[in-house]
């Protein structure tokens, strides 16, 4: 689906048929990030919840958190979606970014 709109009303009607549908839930919350809604984080939170072994969920909440300087929620899921995918390039520059903003403090 190319247009991030009808792609949540897609997902949200996936959650009408189950509403612990971890991909639905996450993806809602990627647009609502994507489009600067308070609600993403809320919902990375519950995809990250449902699924503890993705590190996508971990990963846009750590992006979510670091945005908006909730920087220990940020470090503490990055390492979550570095237990998932050690190798995931842009969790390890997320953790060396906070860990050099810790080290400052």
């Amino acid at each position: 689906m190319n247009n991030s709109s009808s792609a949540a009303e897609y997902y949200k009607e996936v959650l009408k048929q189950d509403n612990t549908h971890m991909e639905a839930i996450a993806c809602i919350g990627s647009n609502h990030f994507y489009s600067d809604q308070p609600e993403a984080r809320a919902l990375l939170q519950t995809a990250s919840s449902l699924a503890p072994h993705m590190y996508e969920p971990h990963f846009n909440f750590a992006t979510v958190s670091d945005k908006i300087g909730d920087l220990q929620r940020s470090y503490v899921a990055a390492r979550k979606s570095e237990e998932a995918f050690p190798e995931h390039v842009d969790t390890q520059h997320l953790i060396k970014q906070l860990k050099q903003h810790f080290a400052m403090l």
